[in-house]
C-alpha cells in the first residue's frame, strides 16, 4: 500500500466526499466498493514552500506584508476594494489604537497580523452600552488575526466620534478570512504543481468553491486550528468527482489534496431561483433586534454574524426565564468508508512528522469541518438565512399549544452533494415551557456522518443559581464546572428529566431539563447529548462566538478550554452548553438527516427531505411538580 493510501484516512476532510452509493443498483454498489481506494487517493505536496511563494498573488501578498512592517505598521490593512468608506475610517482609527495593537509586537519585533474584516456592526456583537451609542452613530466591527500566536482580536469603532468602544482578544481562535486571503487560497490551488498534474482540465477561479471555509489536517499544523487553514474544492461534475484541497494560509502552501466521488445524483445544477432577500434580512434582523410578544411570552430575537438565530431576554408573564439561547456551530464529521484495510505495521510520515492513525473505540476514522450560520452580508458564513425568521402556531396531537420561531439556513445549492440546510427553532408553549431545537435537513457530503450542533443556553432563573443531575433516585448537585453524557444507563426523574437548574436559595424556582429521546413526535432518534455547565463570562459567547474546537475529534466538543481549570458554579450565573450527537442514515426506507432529488411525473425535480430534530425541553419546576 502506498504512503498516500496509508495516510489518506487521517485527513480531516472539508468538501466533497462520497455522497453514498444508495442510488446505484446492487451491482454498481459493489463496483464502488471495489474502486474506493482509487476514489480516496491522496495527493501530498511534493515541493518546498518556496514553490508556492512564486505564485504572483502570494508574492504580492508577501511583499505587502514586508512593506507594512518596514514602514512600522504592525498590521497588514485591508485593501480599499475590500471595504467601504466607513471601513476605511475605522481602519485608520484602529491602526493607531494601542489596545488593538497590543499583541502585534514581541521583543521589539513585529508579528504577522492581518486585518480580516471591517463591517458595519451588527447588534449581536454589541454590548448594551454600545447598542445605545450605535443607534445614532455609525459603528463598525473589526477583526484581525495574529498568525504567530493564533489569536483573534475584535473591536467596535464609533467612526462618528473617532472612538474605539471596545477591544476583545480571543486566544486560540480564528476569524473569517479576508477576501484577499480567499483569493490567495484559490490561486494556490490553481497554481500548485500537484493540482495541475492531477486535473485533466484547467479550472477557472469561478470553478473553486468553499475557499473561505476553515479546515483541519490531522498530524499537521492545521490540526485543531493551530494554523489558519481553508478547504477549496474543484468539482468535476462530468466524472462525478471533486478534488478538494487543504491550504495552509499561515505557511502559504498546499497542505494536502484528495479526490473523492460526488456520487450519482439527479440533482440539477440549479434547483430553483432563490431570493435570500439579503438587504431586507440585514436591515430587519441583523442590524436591529426584533421584539416579539405572543401568548404571554415577550422576547427579543436577532440574526447573528456566525451564531445563527438568537433569542434574548425572554419573559413569560413578566417573569424573565432566559437571557440568551442560540446554536453557535454545527460540527460535521464523517466516518471513513467501510471495507478498507489499514496497514499500520509500516510507519508513515508527513513532512517529517510521524502519522498516528486516529481511531475511535470501534476502529473508525473521522474527518470533517465546522459550519457557521450567519447574516447574509458582511459575513463569510457558508450556510445563509433563507428569507427571514418565521412564526408558526403549535398544535400538537397531545393537546399542547404555543408557537415556534424558526430560521431556515441553507447553502445556496442545497440539496446538492456537500451542501447543507439547518433550521434553528425555538418552541414556546402556553404553559411556560420551551424547547430549543436544531434541525438538519441534509444533504451533506455523504453517509456515515455525525452532526453535533453546539447549543448555548444562558438561563435567567436567578443571579445565584444551582445545577443538579438526577442520579439513581435523587438529585445530585454539581458544585463545579463539569460535563455529562446522556446514555442508555441514565436515570430520569418522572421518566422525563435528567437535569434541573434552580435558584440557589429556592429550589422550587427553576426549570427541569428534558433531553430528547424521541418523545417529541418529530421522528427524532434522540439527542445522545453531552451537557456542560460553565460560569457566565461575556467573552464565552454572550456576543458572536468564534468557531469552537475541532470538528472531528469526537472526544471533545469545544467547551473543554472553558473548564480548565474548573470553577465553582454553585451560587453563580450558570451557562448550559448542550451538544447532541446525530448519526445520519442514507439507507433506502430508513433515511435520516438526509435529502435527495428525483424527477417527478412532469419531468421536474422534486426534493425529498428526511430531517433530524434534536434539542432539550425546559419545563418550569412548579408546573411539572403540580401535574
Amino acid at each position: 500500500m502506498s504512503l498516500e493510501i496509508r495516510i489518506s484516512f487521517v485527513i480531516l476532510l472539508v468538501g466533497s466526499l462520497a455522497a453514498g452509493a444508495y442510488w446505484y443498483s446492487q451491482e454498481l454498489t459493489q463496483l464502488v466498493v471495489q474502486t474506493a481506494v482509487f476514489e480516496e487517493k491522496v495527493i501530498l505536496p511534493r515541493h518546498p514552500v518556496s514553490v508556492y511563494q512564486q505564485i504572483p498573488a502570494v508574492q504580492r501578498y508577501l511583499a505587502d506584508v514586508k512593506k507594512a512592517i518596514q514602514r512600522g505598521q504592525s498590521i497588514l490593512p485591508l485593501q480599499d476594494r475590500e471595504i467601504d468608506d466607513g471601513g476605511r475610517r475605522a481602519q485608520k482609527i484602529l491602526l493607531k489604537d494601542a489596545q488593538f495593537l497590543e499583541d502585534t509586537m514581541r521583543d521589539g519585533q513585529f508579528l504577522h497580523n492581518d486585518m480580516m474584516s471591517l463591517r458595519p456592526a451588527i447588534v449581536s456583537v454589541l454590548n448594551t452600552q454600545e447598542q445605545l451609542i450605535c443607534k445614532s452613530h455609525a459603528c463598525y466591527q473589526a477583526e484581525k488575526y495574529n498568525f504567530v500566536t493564533n489569536a483573534t482580536t475584535r473591536a467596535i469603532v464609533d467612526i462618528d466620534d473617532n472612538t474605539v468602544l471596545s477591544v476583545k482578544h480571543y486566544p486560540a481562535m480564528q476569524p473569517d478570512i479576508s477576501l484577499r486571503l480567499t483569493r490567495i487560497a484559490r490561486q494556490i490551488v490553481i497554481n500548485a504543481p500537484e493540482i495541475k498534474q492531477a486535473l485533466t482540465f484547467t479550472p477557472s477561479l469561478k470553478d473553486i468553491s468553499m475557499a473561505n471555509v476553515r479546515a483541519a489536517l490531522q498530524q499537521s499544523p492545521c490540526e485543531n486550528s493551530v494554523h489558519l487553514c481553508v478547504a477549496p474544492i474543484i468539482a468535476d461534475h462530468e466524472k462525478q468527482r471533486a478534488l478538494w484541497a487543504i491550504v495552509d494560509l499561515t505557511d502559504l502552501k498546499l497542505a494536502a489534496a484528495k479526490w473523492a466521488g460526488l456520487g450519482k445524483t439527479t440533482t440539477p445544477a440549479c434547483i430553483s431561483e432563490r431570493s435570500l432577500q439579503n438587504r431586507v434580512i440585514m436591515e430587519n434582523y441583523c442590524k436591529t433586534d426584533t421584539v416579539l410578544e405572543k401568548n404571554g411570552w415577550k422576547l427579543i430575537y436577532r440574526l447573528t454574524g456566525s451564531d445563527g438565530l438568537e433569542v434574548r431576554d425572554v419573559y413569560f408573564h413578566r417573569q424573565k426565564v432566559l437571557t440568551s439561547a442560540k446554536i453557535v456551530d454545527w460540527h460535521v464529521s464523517y466516518q471513513q468508508q467501510e471495507g478498507v484495510v489499514f496497514d499500520t505495521t509500516v510507519e508513515a510520515y508527513i513532512e517529517g512528522r510521524r502519522v498516528e492513525f486516529s481511531r475511535d473505540e470501534e476502529d473508525h476514522y473521522f474527518f470533517g469541518y465546522n459550519d457557521a450560520m450567519g447574516c447574509p452580508m458582511f459575513s463569510t458564513s457558508v450556510v445563509l438565512p433563507f428569507n427571514g425568521p418565521q412564526i408558526r402556531e403549535i398544535n400538537h396531537g397531545d393537546g399542547s399549544t404555543g408557537f415556534t420561531l424558526t430560521q431556515d439556513f441553507r447553502n445556496p445549492k442545497w440539496p446538492m452533494a456537500c451542501n447543507y440546510r439547518y433550521e434553528n427553532r425555538f418552541e414556546f408553549y402556553d404553559d411556560g415551557s420551551f424547547r430549543i431545537v436544531g434541525v438538519n435537513l441534509g444533504r451533506g457530503c455523504g453517509d456515515h456522518a455525525i452532526y453535533r450542533p453546539v447549543m448555548r443556553v444562558d438561563m435567567a432563573v436567578d443571579d445565584s443559581e444551582a445545577f443538579y443531575q438526577f442520579q439513581g433516585n435523587q438529585w445530585v448537585q454539581w458544585n463545579q464546572e463539569q460535563h455529562d453524557i446522556q446514555n442508555p444507563e441514565s436515570s430520569y426523574y418522572q421518566d422525563k428529566y435528567l437535569y434541573k437548574i434552580t435558584a440557589k436559595d429556592d429550589s422550587s424556582r427553576g426549570f427541569y431539563i428534558e433531553p430528547n429521546r424521541g418523545q417529541f413526535n418529530d421522528a427524532s432518534r434522540g439527542d445522545h447529548a453531552t451537557l456542560f455547565t460553565t460560569v457566565f463570562k461575556p467573552e464565552e459567547g454572550d456576543s458572536d462566538l468564534l468557531t469552537l474546537g475541532s470538528c472531528c475529534n469526537l472526544k471533545q466538543e469545544g467547551m473543554e478550554p472553558y473548564l480548565a481549570p474548573a470553577e465553582q458554579i454553585d451560587g453563580k450565573q450558570i451557562v448550559i452548553w448542550y451538544v447532541p450527537r446525530i448519526h445520519n442514515d442514507t439507507t433506502a426506507g430508513n433515511e435520516y438527516c438526509w435529502a435527495d432529488t428525483s424527477i417527478d411525473d412532469h419531468g421536474n425535480p422534486q426534493v425529498k427531505e428526511w430531517p433530524c430534530a434534536v434539542g432539550p425541553k425546559f419545563t418550569p419546576i412548579t408546573l411539572s411538580d403540580s401535574e
